[in-house]
């Protein structure tokens, strides 16, 4: 995450966007913000589907939705009544709890550079 963290402090502060951290602080690509924009709150969405609306194959969409239930910006939910007996049906998160979520990964980044200088301070 700490390169992450380098990538942001790398950028322009003026031109720096919630997005931006965001997407640094969760390690989103760009597929995985298209992913998250077409995600619903409620109700859920098929990997398949959502690769049809973002132009990817169902595979990468997998990816992403799996990549955004890891770092905990969508759920997944699994739903009777698929030819195979089941399917899974994904749904984001609240924007104020991705940004809460975004904070949290933020104060564990400063507390980490915090303790990373520290050491480098006792090391004179």
């Amino acid at each position: 995450m700490l390169e992450k963290f380098g990538e942001l402090t790398k950028m322009d502060p003026e031109s720096l966007t919630c997005l931006d951290v965001v997407k640094c602080l969760h390690n989103l690509t760009d597929t995985d913000i298209r992913v998250l924009d077409n995600l619903p709150r409620t109700g859920g969405i098929t990997a398949a589907r959502i690769g049809e609306a973002i132009g990817k194959d169902r595979s990468t969409a997998h990816r992403s939705l799996e990549k955004l239930v890891s770092s905990g910006v969508c759920y997944k939910e699994k739903q009777p009544g698929s030819p195979r007996g089941y399917s899974y049906r994904y749904r984001r998160v609240s924007i104020k709890e991705i940004f809460k979520k975004a904070e949290q990964n933020l104060d564990v980044c400063y507390a980490k550079v915090k303790e990373a200088l520290k050491k480098a301070d006792d090391m004179d």
